[in-house]
């Protein structure tokens, strides 16, 4: 099955009472996709209509400074897609529906749709496989720079600097099976930490509960 590399903005960093660090999009914004706060990531919304994305297909989202100029590729997930999803109506969804996992992912997730509008496409929401996806981390819990990797199995800086772009944004990019499948190898032996769906879930659940003890917004 092949791969894709999804490229996004730098992550936002979180540091909880326990001392983890979770990378994740701006709490509170109208894009967090992919979801990592739940028991299987969610992706929705963020280049989805670019890529088939099939069930077992492995995608890895990456990060860098500049997209223009790229000198590393910081993967702050690997997402193995286990469920596809498809919605009854592209265009509405209720916090009851049999698809939404939580009251806090509908919140943070689902009710976007308004955000991204479809016209004629069917519309979709991929479930990582949480046993088989996570956030890599490295001994000292930064992120992992996928890009020297990358260069040694044969995808060059200057191929990745000429597929990553569409006109100011950025698309994905399709790996081949063989070289997908040593990505996923690569990160699961370099990465010291391997914060999954459910870790975090239970952070992010534990914050916003004590946010509420202490009677903050």
């Amino acid at each position: 099955m092949r791969g894709v590399i999804y490229y996004h903005p730098v992550r936002e960093k979180s540091i909880f009472e326990d001392g983890t660090i979770a990378y994740h999009d701006h709490i509170g914004s109208h894009n967090q996709d992919p979801y990592i706060w739940n028991d299987k990531f969610l992706h929705s919304y963020c280049h989805i209509t670019q890529s088939t994305n099939e069930i077992g297909q492995i995608n890895f989202w990456v990060s860098s400074d500049n997209l223009n100029k790229i000198d590393k590729l910081l993967c702050d997930l690997v997402f193995v897609i286990k469920e596809k999803i498809y919605w009854r109506d592209a265009n509405k969804i209720n916090q009851d529906d049999k698809m939404v996992d939580s009251e806090m992912a509908f919140k943070e997730n689902y009710s976007y749709h308004t955000d991204h509008p479809y016209k004629k496409r069917k519309r979709y929401t991929l479930k990582a496989d949480p046993e088989k996806s996570f956030q890599p981390q490295d001994e000292n819990r930064e992120l992992i720079d996928i890009l020297p990797f990358l260069n040694l199995i044969g995808i060059s800086t200057d191929w990745i600097q000429a597929n990553i772009k569409s006109g100011w944004n950025s698309k994905p990019l399709k790996i081949s099976e063989e070289n997908t499948q040593k990505i996923y190898d690569y990160l699961i032996k370099v990465a010291s930490i391997k914060l999954k769906g459910v870790d975090l879930k239970k952070l992010r659940f534990e914050f916003l509960e004590e946010r509420k003890d202490k009677n903050v917004c």
